[in-house]
């Protein structure tokens, strides 16, 4: 675990305490890698990091792609040791794979 991953566990679980749950208070915008591959550059969307508890206690680290209101999210378990930035790269690379997937189906 390296202390900036710890660091991005700690902003992100800020003003969740005790038995509380819920979304933590702070936000990180993603950016992708300019090296990534082309179909991930492609979507035209931006991303949004946040920190939630579940009402069991369990946090997670959700990726939100902001579309809309509706925005789709994916999360993935977290805690003090986890690799944050591999935890977003496997989820904005999910995002991109299903917006192509979507991009496709519509073009035939």
């Amino acid at each position: 675990m390296s202390s900036q991953d710890k660091s991005y566990f700690n902003f992100l679980t800020e003003g969740i305490t005790g038995n509380q749950w819920g979304y933590g208070i702070r936000r990180v915008t993603l950016k992708t890698n300019p090296d990534a591959p082309e179909f991930v550059n492609k979507v035209p969307y931006t991303y949004t990091s946040s920190g939630f508890k579940s009402q069991e206690g369990n946090w997670f680290v959700c990726v939100r792609m902001n579309v809309d209101q509706c925005s789709p999210q994916k999360m993935r378990p977290f805690n003090q040791s986890s690799n944050i930035h591999q935890l977003w790269g496997e989820m904005i690379l999910e995002f991109a794979n299903d917006y192509t997937n979507k991009s496709n189906q519509i073009s035939h």
